[in-house]
């Protein structure tokens, strides 16, 4: 059985259940071609494990898509600072779970709602134990693009944890502290929560024996 998006089980259900009585009243041959609608929705919103790197430092991709740009100096609009990004296009097939970049606390949530779906946004601040902050922002700028974290300020995210589910095909921006070391290029596809696409560097602090 796939696993199933949490989002969408009860949708899917009721949907399954549907069809159901619908062949039982009308037969199979006038409702299969929903049965092909129904799969095919179920292997959109599955829910695999991912497997998360072993590397404490790094920032791993929050979707599955494909690397659109990376930028060494931007304005991060959300915390006021001069900032490196790297920008992911969801991949339009799926899975559309959303996964925590880094292990940290949130720290704020900024859900940013227009009459033009161009300028809606869902932005989230999650800060490591070493006051690494990197924020994550989903831009919703079409009627068929949703997004939905379960996750609150306050609460504390592991390295690749699923927290919500983002769908279709959005932009998604990651911004970055400036000394972050990027290991991506454009147009590279990533993993959610499995590819690094860079590492917070730090620098050495002298030990008490040094001059």
């Amino acid at each position: 059985m796939i696993p199933i998006a949490r989002e969408a089980q009860l949708v899917l259900l009721v949907l399954g259940m549907a069809v159901a009585m619908a062949q039982h009243l009308f037969g199979l041959s006038a409702v299969w071609p929903f049965w092909l609608m129904f799969a095919a929705l179920l292997v959109l919103f599955r829910d695999f494990k991912r497997t998360i790197p072993a590397i404490p430092l790094a920032v791993v991709s929050p979707v599955d898509g494909r690397i659109t740009d990376v930028k060494d100096a931007v304005h991060d609009p959300y915390l006021k600072r001069t900032a490196r990004s790297v920008t992911l296009c969801q991949s339009s097939l799926g899975e559309f779970n959303v996964h925590s970049p880094i292990e940290g606390k949130v720290q704020n949530l900024w859900v940013r709602s227009a009459a033009r779906h161009a300028e809606s946004e869902l932005a989230v601040w999650v800060q490591t134990d070493e006051l690494d902050d990197v924020v994550m922002v989903a831009n919703l700028s079409s009627v068929l693009r949703h997004a939905i974290c379960h996750i609150s300020a306050g609460e504390k995210l592991g390295q690749g944890q699923r927290c919500g589910l983002m769908a279709f095909a959005c932009e998604v921006v990651i911004y970055l502290p400036r000394t972050s070391s990027v290991s991506v290029g454009v147009d590279q596809s990533v993993r959610a929560g499995s590819d690094k696409l860079a590492e917070f560097v730090h620098e050495a602090k002298p030990s008490s024996a040094d001059p």
